[in-house]
């Protein structure tokens, strides 16, 4: 049943890695035949459903290993294509140096996400991983011990697949594994919902972003992690970031802009159709604020690929593609696109009021 299941999930890739890598140029050049290089990236997208399934497997075990099923969220999904095109287009990923990346080198295509309740179950779950003996090869990046400048926290495991086999089909496809507590989950989720209610890129490409909404995430961040036990900040310290996430709060009106994202999905409409679903496709209307979620069985996973293709094409919608039915797992990974801030704004207020 297991190896059928993990049978499902193939979708191989149609063209060659030469190809692949022309499409990005195409894409990133503007030159040449662009509806081309688009389906050639969808075709490799859809390419890293397998890898994807089998890495996240490889967590899950983990997780169970460790006795925190109870308490930790495993979702995974497949970047959106507007995302890999803006990350393959932007003039510099750092601010500082000119971006080169190519679309084999981008290691997040195929994405699982992992959330925990504390800092020491990330921790306790990032060490076994290290201890586990597989095929794939992994690197990691700790966001906790040295955060983003935006003020992101987590850890990321970028495993390529099947890496140490002589020769595999779904050989080098890179996995990348998003360690987070719920802390950090609420901050990144929050960055994202920003994005779309302004209309702001404070995650795709935060050096054309508003200043003073990343402003405001820093300062979250920083609360957030102390709050976690990653961070320390003096008496003196807090203050200052209190008096202006007080001024920042007033001139966004970010509270009020974050509180009337909510509700804009009713997820008990839908759970009981979910049962039989291995693929969930969220769709967010950003004019009239709505969500909805589309489950597909696993023999229409086709079905799925294309319409999640269809609707990416139009500016309206912001969708994305979850492997999996789990709504209540869904609802608590992707947020931005069920629409609860409430977690978030309940952090929030508790720093202005303390």
């Amino acid at each position: 049943m297991v190896n059928e299941h993990y049978e499902k999930t193939k979708q191989p890739l149609t063209f060659s890695r030469k190809q692949v890598e022309k499409a990005g140029r195409v894409i990133r050049k503007k030159e040449g035949d662009f509806d081309l290089a688009v389906s050639v990236i969808q075709n490799f997208r859809a390419a890293h459903l397998y890898p994807l399934q089998i890495i996240k497997n490889l967590v899950w075990k983990h997780v169970n290993k460790l006795n925190l099923l109870e308490t930790a969220t495993v979702v995974r999904r497949l970047k959106r294509l507007p995302t890999i095109i803006d990350k393959l287009q932007r003039p510099s990923l750092d601010g500082q140096t000119d971006n080169a990346i190519s679309l084999k080198r981008m290691h997040d295509i195929g994405g699982c996400r992992v959330i925990l309740e504390s800092l020491n179950d990330l921790h306790a779950l990032n060490t076994s991983l290290d201890s586990s003996r597989s095929v794939h090869s992994v690197k990691t990046y700790d966001y906790i011990e040295h955060p983003k400048p935006s003020g992101y926290r987590g850890i990321h495991r970028v495993y390529k697949s099947y890496d140490k086999a002589t020769k595999h089909d779904w050989k080098g496809f890179k996995i990348e594994v998003q360690l987070r507590t719920r802390l950090q989950h609420l901050w990144a989720t929050s960055v994202e919902i920003v994005d779309i209610i302004e209309k702001e890129t404070l995650k795709t490409n935060p050096q054309a972003a508003n200043e003073q909404w990343k402003r405001l995430f820093v300062i979250m961040g920083d609360f957030l992690a102390v709050r976690d036990g990653s961070w320390t900040m003096t008496e003196q310290q807090s203050r200052d970031y209190k008096r202006e996430l007080t001024e920042l709060n007033t001139d966004l009106s970010a509270y009020h802009k974050l509180d009337t994202f909510n509700s804009a999905l009713l997820i008990d409409d839908i759970k009981n159709k979910s049962k039989n679903a291995e693929y969930t496709l969220l769709v967010y209307h950003i004019e009239n604020q709505k969500g909805q979620a589309f489950l597909y069985s696993s023999t229409k996973r086709n079905v799925a690929l294309e319409r999640y293709a269809e609707l990416e094409k139009d500016p309206t919608y912001n969708v994305l593609l979850v492997a999996g039915s789990d709504l209540k797992s869904i609802e608590k990974a992707y947020p931005n696109y069920l629409s609860d801030t409430s977690e978030f704004l309940a952090e929030f207020s508790r720093i202005l009021l303390s």
